[in-house]
């Protein structure tokens, strides 16, 4: 399941997952009474949920009975995205949107509200940032865990409020010239603020490799600024860079002892590095000094997984860190599990041009202490969250069935580092989907259909998490991921699906990208996807 992510729907056994933003994601278990290890839904299936009346009632099937226009702007869907649109109403047991000349379509059930009000610009103390402008944080269902972005006032930058250098960003773009002034005016506290700014600006608005620069720069000119500190570690650890990050958090830690953030972050850069146990005590502080739920959620999830991992054995392999109970697996099963992802490794390594900057941590798990660590719904059979989470049970050779678990679950940790943590869920699932050869088969004539009638889930509305979907959604969401990702293949190649990810993990949006490379918007895409699906 990414940025966590998991096997999704279909393929020869048609498995089904529901998965979150980000980079990992959980594996669907089966529909049928009896449990397995792994998904076991067959294609027919799959097949009859799509064909069966109350599925197709719920896209297609609705009754008029009002139309309701309202005033809103932005939307909150059900999976935590957010869309922000010029135009919002209700018609039909839909939702309609328009995003400049395009008018979209989603059933309501995936909508959780409608905000009338116009989302409010970046606060000077940049703790809160417009929905539209600042990349999606992936913290929630089972996404790779990543820092929140930390706060800075004024105050903790040592300037003025009405210091020039808070107003080096304007008309929509940093001001060179500004921070060309502030390199000469002699004032390091100015000029650090200066290029903060510039940093924070870039950090919101998508471009990581620009953030970086001026933060780097910021702390040229204030190397103890905790603020400046911290945002740049928690830059590193949302660029897959938890290592590298540990010594900017723990002196930001030494020179703000009372700053929650950079505990938070600190803790953030351990957990990144599989340094779960020493990510603890700065939690702990964090929390001491300011309460936060999803915090304390992941803090009770990674005590739950040290106490079931206490006894456990590792073994590194040069790629991967494995974790195992001694006496739930056997050697031979384990040798074999490593050659299959070893295998994966160089294929993904092949396919998209990268290879993850850290060993990934693999662990094996009895059925019950997978979910007792997870916490996780009972269908799902694997988890990417960072670290790649599989249960098994009496297994001595690896299935085709975990084959594709595998590959799938790795291939989220490849799209990760190549998209830096920021890729759309849909292109995740669609490309982790792909990897592991899944097709379509006898569904494409029902997703055709379904584009015909302008019914389909817009890509757009699943950029972020589907774990929050019905099954039914999660179905149609996970299907129609992977008819897009086989369109680019099939039309672009595989290189083009490379530079796509390249491209969002530079900053920018997916479809700012699909415009620079694929040259069209979504509206266009669906349009030749639906005829896509209707050729095959």
């Amino acid at each position: 399941m990414r940025n966590g992510s998991g096997s999704g729907p279909g393929g020869d056994t048609g498995d089904m997952a529901l998965c979150s933003s980000g980079s990992s994601c959980a594996r669907a278990k089966p529909v049928q009474v009896t449990r397995v290890h792994i998904t076991d839904v067959t294609r027919r299936n799959r097949r009859s949920l799509l064909d069966c009346a109350p599925v197709r009632k719920f896209f297609i099937g609705f009754v008029l009975i009002s139309v309701a226009v309202c005033p809103a702007e932005t939307i909150r869907l059900k999976n935590g995205r957010s869309i922000v649109a010029d135009n919002v109403r209700e018609k039909d047991g839909k939702v309609e949107y328009e995003i400049g000349d395009n008018t979209y379509r989603i059933p309501k059930s995936l909508v959780e509200k409608i905000e009338s009000s116009i989302p409010p610009l970046a606060d000077p103390t940049f703790g809160t940032t417009s929905p539209a402008a600042s990349p999606k944080n992936p913290n929630d269902g089972y996404a790779k865990p990543v820092p929140p972005t930390p706060t800075a006032s004024a105050q903790e930058l040592r300037v003025a409020a009405d210091d020039p250098a808070l107003k080096v960003v304007h008309d929509g773009k940093v001001d060179l010239d500004v921070l060309n002034q502030l390199d000469s005016s002699g004032k390091a506290d100015s000029a650090a603020a200066g290029y903060f700014m510039a940093g924070r600006f870039e950090y919101d608005h998508g471009d990581r490799d620009a953030a970086r620069r001026y933060f780097e720069r910021a702390m040229g000119y204030a190397p103890d600024n905790a603020a400046i500190l911290s945002h740049y570690a928690a830059l590193l650890v949302q660029s897959g860079r938890g290592r590298d990050a540990i010594n900017y958090a723990e002196h930001a830690t030494q020179v703000a002892p009372d700053s929650a953030d950079a505990f938070a972050i600190l803790g953030y850069a351990y957990f990144s590095s599989d340094r779960s146990r020493d990510a603890i005590a700065p939690w702990e502080k964090s929390l001491q000094l300011r309460p936060d739920e999803k915090l304390q959620a992941l803090l009770d999830k990674v005590r739950r997984e040290l106490s079931v991992e206490a006894n456990f054995t590792e073994r590194d392999t040069g790629r991967f860190t494995l974790r195992y109970e001694g006496s739930a697996t056997k050697d031979t099963f384990r040798a074999l599990l490593i050659s299959a992802l070893d295998k994966d490794y160089d294929e993904l390594s092949a396919d998209l041009g990268v290879s993850p900057s850290q060993n990934i941590p693999v662990i094996l798990y009895t059925e019950q202490a997978f979910f007792d660590v997870t916490q996780a719904p009972t269908w799902t059979g694997a988890i990417n969250d960072g670290k790649l989470r599989i249960p098994v049970r009496g297994l001595d050779y690896v299935t085709p069935e975990l084959g594709r678990v595998l590959k799938h679950e790795l291939t989220h940790s490849f799209i990760n580092q190549v998209a830096a943590g920021r890729c759309p869920q849909w292109l995740n699932e669609g490309v982790a989907q792909m990897e592991e050869g899944r097709s379509l088969d006898g569904r494409a004539a029902h997703l055709a259909q379904f584009y015909k009638e302008g019914v389909q889930i817009p890509l757009n509305a699943l950029e972020g998490s589907f774990l929050k979907f019905s099954t039914t959604e999660a179905l149609v969401a996970y299907d129609e991921s992977l008819a897009a990702a086989l369109y680019i293949r099939d039309n672009y190649g595989t290189s083009d699906i490379r530079r796509l990810l390249e491209r969002v993990g530079q900053g920018g949006t997916l479809e700012q990208a699909m415009g620079d490379i694929l040259h069209m918007d979504y509206a266009h895409f669906e349009r030749e996807l639906g005829q896509y699906l209707s050729s095959h």
